[in-house]
């Protein structure tokens, strides 16, 4: 296991790896920052934005699209200019943007969630690059995991206040909540972000439950990874050859013994699969520019 960040974040999430650049993307909400890690040179930038951000993705320019807390918006890498695409939940004020995914044809899905976490405020949208916004769930308590498996006319995304991921139709979606789930952690633990690897498998971070699970498409269990820290929250597969694992992980809701303890927890680490044979493809960029 490899450390990737050069410091210890409050909730990192939404690892994003650009096969183009060769680097990996990755956020820390609270922070408000978006952060970057340049594989072959080992460097790392970031940028401080004035809101909280939740996403990043690459796009068909130099700029990045980055999920603000209630607004979807360019980021000039240069500059650090936001240039504003829609708004989110500006009508619940307190929402906020959480997981966030581009589908297979570059159009954005994003979730939100009520910051407080307190109530099933948050919503799930759909954005064209054009800045189109359709609502296509709410009643949504931390909306996380966005995976599309079009082999299987698929579209995996749950809800980490219930604790249950749902394999939704995919692209002839409709509401899929109130059947079998495709899996359900057990109580105590969040079903927090995933990625699909080149089998089709689900791969979840559980928060609260230090490892990461990959999950057959029959939601079989077929392999756990254990953590050196509590919270990993996402994950996705980069690198070269795409046999990478890069795991972003939370310090939040953590006591100082814990965090003594857990040395990288809040860090963004890289595990290689080259033994395990599993590879996974990069992020999906978005396709406005």
């Amino acid at each position: 296991m490899k450390q990737i960040s050069t410091q210890r974040h409050q909730l990192a999430e939404g690892p994003f790896w650009s096969q183009a650049e060769q680097a990996l993307y990755w956020v820390d909400i609270p922070a408000c920052q978006v952060w970057r890690w340049h594989q072959a040179s080992n460097e790392t930038q970031h940028w401080t934005l004035p809101k909280k951000v939740s996403a990043v993705f690459t796009t068909q320019s130099d700029r990045l699209l980055v999920a603000l807390s209630d607004e979807i918006a360019y980021l000039d890498k240069t500059t650090g200019e936001l240039e504003h695409l829609c708004d989110l939940d500006t009508d619940i004020a307190g929402n906020r943007s959480n997981d966030a995914k581009c589908d297979p044809n570059g159009v954005l899905w994003v979730g939100t969630m009520d910051d407080a976490e307190k109530v099933a405020s948050g919503r799930l949208w759909k954005i064209t690059p054009e800045g189109k916004k359709t609502l296509m769930l709410e009643g949504i308590g931390i909306a996380n995991t966005l995976a599309w498996d079009e082999s299987r006319g698929r579209f995996y995304f749950g809800d980490s206040m219930t604790r249950k991921v749902h394999a939704f139709p995919y692209p002839e979606f409709y509401d899929v909540r109130k059947q079998t789930p495709f899996f359900e952690v057990k109580e105590g633990i969040g079903a927090d972000g995933s990625c699909l690897d080149a089998d089709d498998c689900l791969w979840n971070a559980n928060w609260d439950g230090a490892r990461i699970v990959r999950y057959s498409p029959d939601g079989e269990v077929l392999q756990t990874i254990e953590l050196p820290f509590s919270k990993p929250t996402c994950c996705v597969f980069g690198g070269e050859n795409g046999m990478t694992l890069f795991i972003t992980s939370a310090s939040v809701a953590t006591n100082d013994e814990t965090l003594a303890n857990q040395p990288l927890a809040g860090h963004v680490v890289a595990i290689d699969l080259t033994k395990m044979n599993i590879a996974g493809a990069p992020s999906q960029p978005f396709a406005g520019a």
